[in-house]
């Protein structure tokens, strides 16, 4: 840590030695410095940068200059995990607090964080809500509060997180540490109910452009998507890419496709375990896998500048996850391409997929009832507890189908009603709970125990205060026993109270925020629900525009995070008008003209244009009928002002 009262030096040099100290650069990138600065200097902030753009230095380095230690709310728990052992690998002392820890171990973090063990604390926002949280943090050094993913605090953000609202009662607890709040995507909408929901003091506000010039945006409505993501994959052979499906079928099918097809390919979802991630991702990472197929919990914090082409198979329903998806390409500044493929059908699927996202209120409650009984929950029990679920047994149990009953867990959830996370993946975490002196005691007496008692405390030397991740290969080479015999050796220690034990799981985790209500008393909140609903078909809306529009990608794309551009010239559209005798422009006033004369059907006006049927005159007729201009017929078309 930097100690701001004795050294004299600028915020600015104090913060390149940080940066250099533990993260090995010699410069920030131009847009990170008077964000850096800003915060060093204890202003509010508000940083909106573009996928790519470093975000996280953004906070980290002020948190190491400042006095104290900087705590970052995080919606994800992988994202927080990443972020921590990131951190812990460049010297930094970092924890999070998350919903598959035990009590003890939570209590332990606190602990840490309040007697300044620590540089970095990550929190989800559901809990800064707890009574231990706030009693705890008010006796806690804070440099810094960072709000990672600030758009999740909007009704209007594409991943609304409704406790995120609450995360200003933090500085009623320490009124003089200054925010940051931080997002990769955001409209102005978004940016005023961050600013005003987190209730920044005057905040100086910075905005990345963004402008990818290196990249192209390119929709492609086919009759054989897979057919179509196979030859554009031979376009690029030998280059790095990503292949996004929305669901875990369809990644799995797509690398079986690729992989026939002679591709170096894997599969990538949150059902996998932490582990298989990991290799997966340094596999990718390293070029040994070319092609990561993968649905949206592939990403989050990724940086693998080589990327030459991101690949849909499935489109996203909103253009900032579409828009952060296709910013994990070009990222060393060369030409690469991003292109959906659609087929006939695929859009109004999307919506079916987005109302489903919105079950009955009575079968969110059915869902909600079931669980409780699935888990053995008292009515006025269950607060602040943690449920590993068998999903799929707790389905058959209750007849119950698979996407209502995920989709009424996620409205729950925003509902701040529990915590459902889907993949929570954890290595066997070990804590001694007595002394060294009660330990070795028991060692005399217990022999067979000696081995694994004394190389649990030589290889972990902070296990008697903290819990650590165990790596049951190493244990099991040095110890030359089965696994099975270790769990036995393990169980036995705990049972005789000598190890506190979080063990090993992979199951999803359900996290009760309260204790459970009576039946007739859940009540589903009209902002999460309607509201919601509203707000998500808006913006699938906009999605839809997106693609079916003829107008330049990159122009729309920057009007609807409220920046503009010249057209990019290599989108489809563009493309597209390069090749033909007519801009975009052109063609729709040609359209409109012929069109007031008399109506016609398709091929008759292709003859009036002297054009072949292609997709600009499908999407410009399309542009026109969504914008009433004309009206579709069958196959025939007429001007409404005609």
């Amino acid at each position: 840590m930097i100690n701001l009262t004795h050294d004299k030096r600028s915020p600015d040099l104090k913060a390149k030695d940080v940066l250099k100290k533990y993260w090995g650069y010699s410069d920030f990138r131009p847009n990170q410095i008077p964000i850096i600065e800003s915060i060093i200097n204890g202003f509010d902030t508000l940083a909106l940068l573009p996928t790519g753009g470093g975000k996280s230095i953004c906070y980290q380095v002020p948190g190491m200059v400042r006095e104290g230690m900087c705590l970052v709310v995080s919606p994800l728990i992988a994202l927080m995990q990443d972020q921590v052992e990131g951190l812990k690998k460049n010297g930094l002392r970092a924890q999070a607090i998350t919903s598959d820890m035990s009590r003890k171990e939570i209590d332990i973090a606190l602990d840490n964080a309040q007697f300044e063990q620590l540089d970095f604390l990550y929190v989800s926002p559901e809990r800064l809500k707890t009574d231990l949280f706030k009693v705890r943090f008010r006796n806690m050094k804070i440099s810094l509060i960072a709000v990672d993913e600030s758009h999740c605090i909007s009704e209007w953000g594409h991943d609304f997180r409704p406790p995120y609202r609450d995360i200003w009662e933090l500085r009623e607890i320490h009124p003089n540490v200054p925010i940051i709040a931080l997002t990769a995507t955001a409209t102005e909408r978004v940016r005023k109910d961050i600013s005003e929901d987190l209730k920044l003091k005057s905040p100086n506000y910075f905005e990345g452009s963004f402008l990818r010039e290196n990249l192209s945006y390119e929709f492609y409505e086919v009759q054989n998507k897979l057919q179509h993501i196979i030859k554009t994959c031979e376009i690029f052979r030998g280059k790095s890419g990503v292949v996004y499906c929305q669901t875990r079928k369809d990644t799995k099918d797509v690398t079986k496709a690729l992989i026939a097809s002679g591709f170096s390919a894997a599969t990538y979802h949150g059902g996998l375990d932490g582990e298989t991630r990991k290799n997966k991702l340094s596999a990718w990472l390293k070029n040994d896998i070319r092609i990561m197929v993968a649905t949206n919990a592939f990403g989050m914090g990724i940086d693998k500048p080589d990327v030459r082409f991101v690949l849909h198979y499935e489109l996203p329903t909103n253009i900032e996850a579409y828009y952060q998806e296709a910013g994990r390409s070009g990222r060393d500044g060369a030409s690469s391409r991003n292109i959906g493929f659609y087929e006939h059908g695929d859009l109004d699927k999307m919506k079916k997929k987005e109302l489903d996202r919105f079950p009955p209120i009575d079968s969110i409650k059915t869902v909600y009832r079931a669980l409780c009984n699935h888990l053995r929950i008292a009515i006025g029990s269950g607060a602040r507890e943690s449920y590993p679920l068998e999903l799929k047994t707790f389905l058959t149990k209750y007849s119950l189908d698979p996407t209502l009953t995920y989709n009424s867990l996620k409205i729950l959830e925003m509902n701040g009603t529990l915590i459902f996370n889907e993949s929570v993946f954890h290595k066997t975490k070990l804590k001694f709970s007595i002394s060294n002196t009660g330990l070795y005691s028991f060692q005399i007496k217990n022999p067979t125990y000696d081995p694994l008692i004394t190389l649990l405390s030589r290889s972990y030397p902070g296990i008697f205060s903290s819990f650590w991740e165990i790596d049951d290969y190493k244990l099991l080479q040095r110890l030359k026993i089965s696994k099975s015999e270790l769990i036995k050796q393990l169980q036995y220690l705990e049972k005789q109270g000598l190890l506190d034990i979080n063990w090993q799981s992979d199951l999803p985790q359900v996290y009760f925020q309260h204790e459970r209500l009576p039946d007739d008393y859940l009540t589903i909140s009209p902002d999460v629900y309607q509201r919601r609903k509203e707000i998500v078909l808006q913006k699938l809306d906009a999605m839809i525009q997106l693609i079916q529009r003829p107008l330049c990608r990159s122009v729309q794309i920057m009007h609807y995070f409220g920046q503009e551009s010249e057209k990019c010239g290599k989108c489809d559209v563009c493309l597209g008008e390069s090749r033909s005798n007519y801009t975009t422009e052109e063609l729709i006033d040609a359209i409109q003209e012929i069109l007031k004369k008399k109506s016609l059907t398709l091929d008759e006006l292709l003859n009036e244009l002297h054009l072949q049927k292609n997709q600009r005159i499908i999407q410009a007729l399309n542009f026109l009928v969504d914008e009433g201009i004309i009206v579709a017929n069958g196959n025939t078309f007429t001007s409404v002002s005609s």
